[in-house]
This record gives structure tokens, C-alpha cells and sequence, in this order.
């Protein structure tokens, strides 16, 4: 949602794609940065105890950015200990009353319960008035969209904030078959197809031209320039035949990018688009597409095992 400009109806963000999407989410993401995250916000909630002494425990403050339904809520509330407060940011309203919905039950990994705010706001709005307090800011699969200069905002936001961030599932711009022995498929018309996807991804999406599959190097790189400590990881989606209706969806939307990139080799287009697509349902192939989830903390609240 670049500036939180396109609309809700695009279905990128529809509640069904969203939902089908989930489960390759939560499978690819890592682990490891989520575990560091969890001991860096108890190492913070420990450095800065309640003021009196019989005060229950300070919720950790998470903001969401872009949430969508809520499936990054989801995937980290019940991996994080402790009291947690999170404020869930989004355009859709419809998407917050779903996101709302289907959250108000979680608990944390210790069984506390989890306190709900939603905001329908912009996600400009959001890094210059929502972050103040937050000692997390997450989002998912959400900064290729964005332009450089909204990616240089909000870590200056963060920065002002001193939060941590732990931004999961950014396209890196890998995308490939294989076949049933694990080679790769890469003929031409996949290197020309996948080359004029990465273009597309690069369109003004709204306020300027997207970042695309530079986003996990863009952000990586502005928060490092502010003082964060580092850490990545891969987390691809791996898509297989219990993934068929994924990649089917996946691939529709490639095919109506590929229409818009290239308009004058439609049927190019739809011959490789058929030829895959075929692959997948007769599971001669499967699908990888590449993605990094990072985590960047402030110095002097360094978290410890996770991957670099």
C-alpha cells in the first residue's frame, strides 16, 4: 500500500488472497529472528520495570503496519511472552473489522491475553503520528510496493521512536520451477518472463516508482545507516501440490502484470503462463519464490542468536 493509495478492492490485499496466502506465510518465515525478537523486547521490558512495584507488567507495543486480516498478528503474538498491546494499522476498514474478528481471542506464549487497537489510517499517517510508544514495529509482505523515499521515512520514524522493527516476507526477486528432481526449470521465456515481472514490480505504484525486489536491500541498508543492528534471513515460499490453489492465484496475477508489461506479446505471455501453469497441476514442477524477513534493533538492545 504505497501511501496507502491503492484501493481496497485490488486484489492484492482482498481478504481471499490474504487467507490463502497465510499458510505459505507462516510456513517460510524464520524462526530464528522471531525467538531474537522475543528475547530483545523481554531484555527492553526488563531494563524498564513498571514505576511501582505492584504494577502489573507493561504490555510490549507493537504496531502493524499494513496488517491486512491480521495473519502477521497472528504468527507472532502466540511466539512472543509477555503482555502485549498492538496497534493494527491498514486503509481497509473492512480488513481491520476482519483482523479484529478473528484475533480477539489469541493469547501470548505464555498465556496472557492480547489487547486490540485498530486504526484506519495511511501508512504516511502512520509513521509520522502511530509509532511514538511502540517498542516493535512489524509489517509482511508489505515494502516492495513502497518507493525508497517512503522506506527512508519510516525508518527515520523508527529511528525517533527507538523500536525495534522486524519486517517479514519482502520479495527478493527469486522466483523459480523445478522439476520433480529439484533442477531447475530456467528456459528463455522464463529469464525474459520473470525479467519483465521484476519491471513491473518497479512501476509507480502511486508515489513514485516501487522499489520491487530491491526492498529487503533498501531496508536493510537505511537501518544501518541509523545505528540498527542487522539481521536477515531467507524465507521463501516453497510451493508444492498442497500449494495448487496458491500458485494458481499466484500466477493469474503474474499473467494480468505480464498483459500490462508487455502488451504487444500477449500471446507469449499466455503460452508460457499455460505451459507452467500446466506443470504445477500435473506436479511436474514446483514453484519457489524468494522473500527475506529482517529484523533491525537499536544499539544497546541487541538481540542474540539470531541468523545473519
Amino acid at each position: 500500500m504505497p501511501m496507502s493509495q491503492l484501493p481496497a478492492t485490488d486484489a492484492l490485499f482482498s481478504d481471499q488472497w490474504l487467507t490463502l496466502r497465510e499458510p505459505a506465510d507462516h510456513r517460510a518465515r524464520d524462526a530464528q529472528l522471531t525467538h531474537a525478537v522475543d528475547q530483545w523486547l523481554t531484555r527492553r521490558a526488563a531494563a524498564h520495570p513498571p514505576r511501582e512495584a505492584r504494577s502489573l507488567e507493561t504490555p510490549r507495543s507493537v504496531v502493524d503496519l499494513g496488517c491486512g486480516s491480521g495473519s502477521n498478528l497472528r504468527y507472532l503474538a502466540p511466539r512472543l511472552q509477555g503482555a502485549q498491546s498492538w496497534r493494527l494499522i491498514d486503509h481497509d476498514a473492512g480488513l481491520l473489522a476482519q483482523a479484529r474478528l478473528r484475533c480477539e481471542s489469541l493469547s501470548s506464549a505464555d498465556g496472557q491475553p492480547i489487547h486490540l487497537e485498530t486504526d484506519q489510517l495511511s501508512l504516511t499517517a502512520a509513521w509520522e503520528h502511530g509509532l511514538e510508544g511502540a517498542d516493535l514495529v512489524t509489517a509482511s509482505a508489505l515494502f516492495d510496493l513502497l518507493t525508497a523515499a517512503d522506506i527512508e521515512a519510516l525508518a527515520d520514524a523508527c529511528q525517533r521512536s527507538g523500536c525495534a522493527v522486524l519486517f517479514a516476507l519482502s520479495i527478493d526477486g527469486l522466483i523459480r520451477f523445478h522439476d520433480a528432481g529439484g533442477s531447475a526449470l530456467y528456459g528463455d521465456d522464463d529469464r525474459f518472463m520473470l525479467a519483465a515481472l521484476q519491471a513491473h514490480q518497479h512501476r509507480d505504484k502511486g508515489g513514485g516508482p516501487a522499489v520491487g525486489s530491491e526492498a529487503p536491500r533498501r531496508l536493510r541498508e537505511s537501518f544501518h545507516r541509523r545505528g540498527y543492528l542487522i539481521r536477515e534471513a531467507a524465507s521463501p515460499w516453497r510451493l508444492g501440490p498442497e500449494s495448487l490453489p496458491l500458485a494458481e492465484a499466484l500466477m493469474a496475477g503474474w499473467r494480468k502484470a505480464l498483459h500490462e508489461q508487455l502488451p504487444q506479446q500477449r500471446d507469449r505471455v499466455d503460452h508460457w503462463h499455460a505451459r507452467r501453469l500446466d506443470d504445477l497441476r500435473r506436479e511436474r514442477a514446483t514453484l519457489t519464490v524468494g522473500h527475506r524477513d529482517l529484523l533491525a534493533t537499536p544499539t544497546g538492545g541487541t538481540p542474540s542468536g539470531a541468523r545473519a
